[in-house]
């Protein structure tokens, strides 16, 4: 096993080893044994994923919980803050306890519904820029800078709009 520390790092961790009187080499085999060994005891827990949208006549299945009335207060006021039923707040506190993925609240939602918005409009406007830039022959240059921006700002409002779809709609979980 190869590892490039750089002067400073390998001086440092060098200079730890010997304070514990082991060899670098022993000291990572010995931190290595470590970390598999929690791991043993302590396996990952399997994070589920949204795999594909699930329609909404599909049953939903009934799943009964009982709250201390504090719970269910504090449910109640994180639904109302979050412009959300408690069943759909809790549902999605499940479904970002099982994917480790983002369900975004109804103002969160608005946020970035805004900035797709805000972004799309100014995809437009560089569209039209560009546009007149390749129609007088100018800068070449401006041109690709410009025709790059626009390629980020499509690439950052599918990624937004496929997390509010991913919060909005229910998926399969795997």
């Amino acid at each position: 096993m190869n590892i490039h520390l750089g002067a400073d790092l390998k001086d440092r961790w060098a200079a730890y080893c010997s304070n514990l009187g082991k060899t670098p080499g022993a000291a990572i085999k010995e931190a290595i044994e470590q970390q598999l060994e929690k791991a043993e005891r302590f396996p990952p827990v399997k994070t589920y994923r949204q795999t594909r949208e699930v329609a909404d006549a599909e049953p939903k299945v009934r799943f009964e919980i009982l709250l201390t009335q504090s719970e269910k207060a504090a449910v109640l006021e994180r639904s109302n803050l979050e412009r959300c039923s408690q069943r759909r707040w809790i549902v999605d506190a499940i479904r970002a306890g099982l994917t480790n993925e983002p369900q975004f609240g109804m103002t969160e939602i608005d946020a970035l519904g805004e900035s797709n918005y805000q972004l799309l409009s100014i995809g437009r406007n560089l569209n039209q820029i560009a546009r007149k830039l390749n129609e007088g022959h100018r800068e070449p240059v401006a041109v690709e800078l410009i025709e790059g921006l626009r390629t980020i700002i499509d690439k950052h409002t599918d990624i937004v709009s496929a997390a509010i779809r991913a919060s909005l709609e229910r998926w399969n979980i795997e």
